[in-house]
């Protein structure tokens, strides 16, 4: 049997599946952004070597990730916001938007992988540890991003409060997340990723834990 905050979690999920669904354009218009991306990047530079290839890869994904802020809580209204405080809890509207959040990032991942090996084919020797690492990656923009856009919610320039905010955090993840995806793309099949995936979890945990604890302050408020 479900529990209470559990059904909550589904049905703030399921309303923003919905509100996405009505909004295409939104999706869509991010979607655009990336193939016009990717293609400036073709036309400037027919091809493109692994390293070069790699640098490209995660400077579209955060990007794109940055685009998504707005669909976390920058685009609720206040009404709505304190309409939620009187019926859900705080930690069921705050996983709601994490998993909403690493859905549309994880689809937008998915299509850039797509996009760039389309116009710029490359050979990834280590494609499942490549892809783990980005997984993860992900994972945590998601986590940072939608944990700042709440607690710049009062800021005016909410977006760029947001990302100045998030990167500082997302910093460590990132840097760990480029260390392993490198080792992906040589031929050393001796590489230990374990470690660096390991301390990417860890890191998932912390923002995860320190995000769903911190909002119940900030959504008082």
């Amino acid at each position: 049997m479900q529990s209470q905050i559990t059904k909550q979690i589904k049905q703030l999920f399921l309303k923003e599946l919905r509100v996405e669904m009505k909004n295409k354009y939104a999706f869509w218009s991010l979607v655009l952004l990336l193939v016009v991306t990717v293609f400036i990047i073709y036309s400037i530079q027919k091809e493109a070597e692994n390293l070069v290839w790699h640098s490209l890869f995660y400077v579209v994904l955060i990007l794109g990730v940055v685009q998504n802020i707005t669909r976390s809580f920058l685009n609720e209204k206040r009404g709505t916001l304190l309409y939620y405080r009187f019926l859900v809890n705080s930690k069921a509207i705050i996983i709601a938007k994490i998993l909403y959040q690493f859905l549309i990032n994880l689809i937008f991942l998915f299509i850039l992988f797509i996009v760039m090996n389309f116009w710029l084919p490359q050979e990834i020797p280590q494609l499942v540890p490549y892809g783990v690492t980005a997984f993860l990656f992900t994972m945590s923009c998601s986590i940072v991003f939608t944990f700042n856009s709440a607690l710049s919610l009062g800021a005016r320039n909410s977006s760029l409060v947001a990302l100045i905010l998030s990167m500082p955090l997302l910093l460590p993840s990132l840097l760990i997340s480029l260390k392993s995806s490198s080792k992906a793309l040589t031929h050393v099949s001796s590489f230990n990723f374990y470690p660096d995936w390991g301390v990417l979890i860890l890191l998932l945990i912390i923002q995860l834990i320190l995000s769903i604890s911190l909002f119940s302050y900030i959504w008082r408020e």
